[in-house]
């Protein structure tokens, strides 16, 4: 039998989680959403099954060819692999197909989230290789052409530099998996354009963690304040902070922080334990339930 190509594994994805149909239609003189911009709110918000839904209805809408068609690189359709990586879904991750070859754009997008998924299962060689074919392609990837476009090699910037930094801490690397996710924010901090179409998720979530692993909650209260100033009142950011304030002592400043994620987290489906789907060595578990939080 064939393997599942990414649309029909997309699919089965989605049945498996049992993804609900929206309550409501929208209205009929209204534009129809944004999926990639449903995907990036949803995601922010905590909620699993409308952002699995959102990249579903992406790929749905827009096809391969048509972004080839249009001169696209396929970057538009990453999401379908980045909203798996916020959510930590490493096994459907690995079990997708690479893309189609014509769209580097949408490998740089399979590569970066193949590369994170195998680290954080402990599948470190072809972690090592996803990343060495993602910096290949880096190589004969387009810089913006300085009209606040983003090109392909600006993007790839912050990829890289993250799936380094997931091997490190999968090797418990604290000092390096850090340096790598600080270059990554960095890159991150000098692209452009509307969020859910650049970079999917931010990059200080995951720095923020990787601070907080190596006892470091100064600095990722920093990390922290600095995400909610870009992405105000977001909950992976106010968790991440309230963690960081707790253990600094600072109880009631933790207390306040720990109330503002709870608003924001009303209608989240995922249970954090840390600011992402980031830890200290290893990734064996199959859901957030059977984590116990770190700090």
């Amino acid at each position: 039998m064939k393997p599942l190509t990414n649309a029909i594994a997309a699919l089965a994805l989605a049945q498996a989680l049992a993804i609900p149909a929206p309550a409501q239609a929208p209205a009929r003189d209204a534009p129809p959403p944004d999926p990639a911009r449903a995907a990036y709110v949803a995601s922010m918000e905590g909620c699993k099954a409308d952002a699995l839904a959102a990249v579903q209805a992406l790929t749905a809408k827009l096809a391969v060819e048509q972004v080839l068609a249009a001169g696209g690189s396929g970057w538009e359709l990453t999401p379908q692999y980045s909203a798996l990586v916020r959510f930590g879904l490493w096994d459907e991750l690995i079990a997708l197909t690479p893309p189609d070859a014509r769209a580097p754009g949408l490998t740089a997008g399979y590569l970066y989230a193949r590369g994170v998924a195998l680290a954080a299962r402990g599948r470190l060689a072809e972690a090592r290789q996803a990343l060495a074919d993602l910096e290949r392609l880096s190589a004969g990837a387009p810089a913006g052409p300085g009209d606040d476009r983003i090109g392909l090699h600006d993007l790839i910037a912050v990829a890289v530099p993250v799936v380094a930094a997931r091997i490190a801490a999968t090797e418990l690397r604290n000092a390096d998996a850090i340096a790598e996710l600080r270059k990554a924010a960095a890159a991150e901090d000098r692209l452009s354009g509307d969020e859910g179409t650049g970079w999917f998720f931010p990059v200080r979530h995951l720095l923020g963690a990787q601070l907080l692993i190596a006892g470091r909650p100064a600095e990722a209260e920093r990390i922290y304040r600095e995400d909610l100033r870009q992405h105000p009142a977001n909950g992976w950011a106010l968790y991440g902070l309230a963690a960081a304030l707790r253990a600094q002592g600072r109880k009631a400043s933790a207390a306040a922080a720990a109330r503002e994620f709870a608003r924001a987290w009303e209608h989240a489906e995922v249970r954090l334990l840390t600011s992402a789907f980031w830890f200290a060595g290893p990734d064996t578990t199959s859901c957030e339930c059977q984590r116990q939080a770190a700090y």
